[in-house]
């Protein structure tokens, strides 16, 4: 299974789903989100990556985990590996 944790420094709430995620026995990678919407130098300077990202933080609250390539939310990632580790214990 393969789990990526997009978050934000600070974000007390990506914190916690990391480490509910630690408890609960799962491996995942933790990456900023900041690093995935801000742009270098010279690349668009028309305020559209900025635009776009100020959108998803509203629309979108992080952190936003990946579970085998598929998106949830804080909550829903938590309802899914709850119930993985249910099945697995079977």
């Amino acid at each position: 299974m393969n789990i990526i944790v997009y978050g934000k420094t600070g974000c007390a709430r990506c914190e916690a789903a990391k480490d509910k995620l630690r408890r609960m026995g799962f491996d995942f990678d933790g990456r900023d989100l900041a690093k995935y919407t801000t742009h270098h130098d010279g690349w668009r300077d028309d305020g559209s990556v900025e635009a776009m990202a100020e959108y998803s933080r509203l629309n979108h609250p992080v952190p936003l985990i990946l579970i085998d390539g598929r998106g949830y939310d804080y909550s829903g990632a938590m309802k899914k590996l709850k119930a993985m580790a249910k099945e697995q214990a079977k």
